[in-house]
């Protein structure tokens, strides 16, 4: 029984007594702050489940080599699922830059700055 979009409306979710205090007119006119921005760097779901229906990746294979990064990348802490979204879409790459041997990457060095 999850809230959200149904038969091309939010008027289930809008009538929700947890959104009770919301003006939706004067929200939607931007006459007032909403009372929630999410930061758009990041994810707020679990795992690549809750990610499936928005995704915009389609067709793509791993091949050994990513299976063999997959499982090293494996910490016990970050689900299968998501770390293979998370190398499929680019973004382990875009965030694994590092500098020379026994270096920073320029994002954690200070004296970089």
């Amino acid at each position: 029984a999850r809230l959200g979009f149904r038969d091309n409306d939010c008027a289930q979710l809008k009538a929700h007594p947890f959104f009770r205090s919301i003006n939706w007119g004067r929200l939607e006119a931007g006459l007032v702050p909403p009372p929630f921005v999410p930061d758009p760097r990041r994810v707020y779901a679990k795992d690549l489940g809750d990610v499936g229906a928005f995704s915009t990746v389609k067709g793509v294979e791993l091949d050994a080599g990513d299976a063999a990064l997959c499982d090293a990348f494996a910490s016990g802490t970050v689900a299968i699922p998501w770390q293979e979204e998370l190398i499929e879409t680019g973004v382990f790459e875009e965030l694994n830059v590092w500098g020379a041997p026994g270096t920073l990457p320029p994002d954690l060095d200070p004296s970089a700055a």
